[in-house]
């Protein structure tokens, strides 16, 4: 009992840090968990907007496509005209 009172502050300084080093424990384990859940929600919102982006090229392609078929329409109808207004080559 006379070791107790006489390192009683050192005891109650060891008792705190003890308490502290397990508080500290639990709230880094909850941010380890939390860290987790972010880096797969990211991982997650990256493979889906690579998705959207391999999908606008490929949308982005098949609208240049089109546009050249649409031009080419149009330049063979122009032709056609001009020859049947008489202002084609002959």
């Amino acid at each position: 009992m006379d070791m107790i009172s006489t390192y009683w502050e050192q005891i109650l300084l060891i008792g705190a840090l003890i308490f502290h080093a397990a508080r500290s424990y639990a709230a880094i384990s909850e941010m380890r968990k939390d860290i987790d859940q972010l880096q797969s929600e990211i991982l997650r919102y990256t493979k889906w907007t690579q998705l959207q982006a391999e999908q606008i090229v490929q949308l982005r392609a098949e609208m240049d496509v089109n546009n050249k078929q649409i031009t080419s329409l149009w330049d063979f109808t122009n032709s056609i005209r001009d020859r049947l207004n008489g202002h084609g080559k002959h």
